[in-house]
């Protein structure tokens, strides 16, 4: 998975958009989106919306449970670069990797992913 030029969203939006997918006491902590796409953090899993088709009607929700990540790094974008990166390794898998762009709140997402991982 790729997401590139995502932007910090609402957790309304999401829940607007998506929050069928969320279940009872589920709560969206951060949300970021591209022009179709979604990945919101939720304080349970994270979530990855992958919009398809030319109508943008199929949809694939990829549901990723912290225990099931076994490492994160996050790099913050420089001087010279418009994206912070992503990635999210999970056993037996590829690293997920995504891009948000420069201003989001890369600190408050490693925040939340230390305290995620520390608690499984």
């Amino acid at each position: 998975m790729g997401i590139l030029n995502a932007t910090a969203a609402s957790p309304a939006e999401f829940d607007e958009k998506h929050g069928h997918s969320l279940i009872e006491g589920e709560e969206v902590i951060v949300a970021f989106k591209t022009i179709r796409d979604w990945i919101a953090f939720t304080s349970w899993r994270i979530i990855h919306v992958d919009v398809q088709g030319i109508t943008g009607s199929k949809k694939q929700y990829l549901t990723i449970p912290y225990r099931s990540v076994t490492a994160y790094a996050i790099e913050s974008a420089g001087t010279f670069d418009l994206d912070a990166e992503i990635k999210i390794y999970l056993s037996g898998h590829s690293p997920i990797e995504f891009k948000i762009g420069k201003g989001s709140d890369v600190s408050g997402l490693q925040s939340l992913m230390a305290e995620k991982l520390d608690r499984k």
